[in-house]
């Protein structure tokens, strides 16, 4: 396996530089060459060339990374996968960059895509609604399908069956997949606080580490804004929702809320770890809501240099505040 990740490695080395040679008359004996986790980097005194084949969204937050450590006056960024995303994203981040797309062996200009317009809220399911708040759950609609989440994770999700809305419990789709098998026929009722008995004791305050409570920790810090606002000086804070869509429940995306503060119109993004994403992240929802200002949540541990200091490519003025998580590693 390693073998392989090499030998792919060295090939899409050797395409980049061939894209570079072609499309930018490059002289690669006469550039600084290097491999990054996001592709292939080059450099000539200020100018700066970076070609990215990974699929990975977050990668233009590396991408960012490698900006902000070399400085470049000029930076050419061209790329394999979600070309227009990128440009949109870096059309606020890193403004006098050039994006490209590859077309086989030759590139493009990459031109930004629209932000797709969010599914609607289905508004046949008012009664499993009502449900869902009456076992304590979060009700959360995103891209056009509703979910009950339970201190930031999802337990129950209500999709469309032949005959109207239904619900299905339990946490990922195998979870639910495997409840609605074995328990055919069991009322909504059973099954919300079914899924709710069995996740609640991980989802509180100073719950032992377990895997219940090291998913969807970004939702988990989002649902202590909501029932506690004042902990980041808002009012009224509203979900938001991600841009793209999240595809699973493993997959970490930046949480966000938007609330007031005073006059002033303000996004709050929680985030944990290492995301690279966040950033690239943020610039689609400002993008949308158009804030007065950012306030990025995270724990103390997770406020680390890197993102201090793309941070400050964010187009509108932004912080980064920390909070004490309640979960127990």
């Amino acid at each position: 396996m390693a073998l392989d990740a090499d030998r792919r490695a060295q090939l899409e080395r050797a395409r980049a530089v061939a894209l570079l040679t072609d499309c930018f008359d490059l002289t690669p004996d006469a550039a600084e060459l290097a491999s990054a986790p996001f592709g292939t980097t080059a450099r000539i005194g200020d100018q700066a060339w970076i070609v990215s084949m990974s699929d990975d969204l977050d990668a233009l937050g590396g991408v960012l990374v490698w900006i902000d450590r070399h400085q470049p006056t000029e930076v050419d960024v061209v790329v394999d996968h979600h070309p227009g995303i990128h440009a949109r994203r870096l059309a606020l981040l890193a403004p006098d960059a050039r994006v490209w797309r590859t077309e086989g062996k030759t590139i493009a200009a990459a031109e930004p895509d629209d932000i797709p317009e969010p599914l609607p809220r289905p508004d046949d399911a008012a009664h499993l609604e009502a449900l869902l708040v009456e076992y304590g759950l979060d009700v959360v609609c995103e891209d056009g399908i509703l979910r009950g989440e339970l201190a930031g994770l999802e337990v129950v999700r209500i999709l469309h069956g032949p005959d109207g809305p239904v619900v299905e419990a339990g946490v990922g789709r195998f979870d639910r997949e495997a409840a609605a098998l074995l328990h055919a026929g069991r009322s909504p009722e059973d099954s919300i606080a079914n899924a709710v008995e069995q996740v609640r004791p991980h989802r509180i305050e100073g719950a032992v580490s377990h895997a219940m409570n090291r998913l969807a920790r970004e939702r988990w810090l989002r649902h202590q804004i909501v029932a506690a606002p004042e902990t980041v000086d808002i009012d009224l804070p509203a979900l938001v929702e991600p841009i793209p869509p999240r595809q699973n429940l493993l997959e970490v995306v930046p949480a966000a809320v938007l609330g007031v503060d005073g006059d002033r119109s303000v996004l709050v993004v929680c985030s944990v770890g290492v995301d690279l994403g966040l950033v690239p992240a943020i610039a689609d929802l400002i993008a949308i809501h158009a804030p007065d200002l950012v306030r990025i949540v995270v724990p103390e541990r997770d406020k680390l240099p890197h993102l201090e200091r793309l941070v400050s490519r964010v187009p509108v003025p932004a912080e980064i505040r920390t909070i004490t998580p309640p979960w127990v590693d």
